[in-house]
C-alpha cells in the first residue's frame, strides 16, 4: 500500500479482476518500470463494459481507431500513485 492507501504490484498472479492491485505494475514506451492505475487502464482497455450494447459500441469505436491508425495511452506512475514517468501503449 502506497501512503494514499492504493495497492501496488504486479496482476500476474491474480485470480480475476477483482484481485488486481489498485496500480499494476507496467513497463513504460520510454523503458521506465512502475505502475498504470487500474481504473484508467479498464477504461482504455473496454473492461469495464456492462452489457453488450456497450461492448459492441467500445469494439466499433476501437475497430474506427484502428482504420486510423490511432493509438491509446495511459499513464505510468511511480508507487505513488501521482508521479506520472511515462506513458504505456494500448493498441487497438
Amino acid at each position: 500500500m502506497n501512503e494514499h492507501g492504493e495497492s501496488y504490484g504486479s496482476a500476474l498472479y491474480v485470480n480475476s479482476p477483482a484481485d488486481e492491485p489498485d496500480l499494476i505494475r507496467a513497463a513504460a514506451t520510454n523503458g521506465r518500470d512502475g505502475y498504470v492505475k487500474k481504473v484508467e487502464l479498464d477504461e482504455a482497455s473496454g473492461a469495464n463494459v456492462a452489457n453488450p450494447e456497450e461492448a459492441v459500441a467500445y469494439q466499433k469505436r476501437m475497430d474506427e481507431a484502428a482504420a486510423r491508425g490511432e493509438t491509446f495511452h495511459v499513464n505510468v506512475y511511480e508507487s505513488d500513485g501521482v508521479t506520472v514517468i511515462g506513458e504505456f501503449l494500448i493498441t487497438p
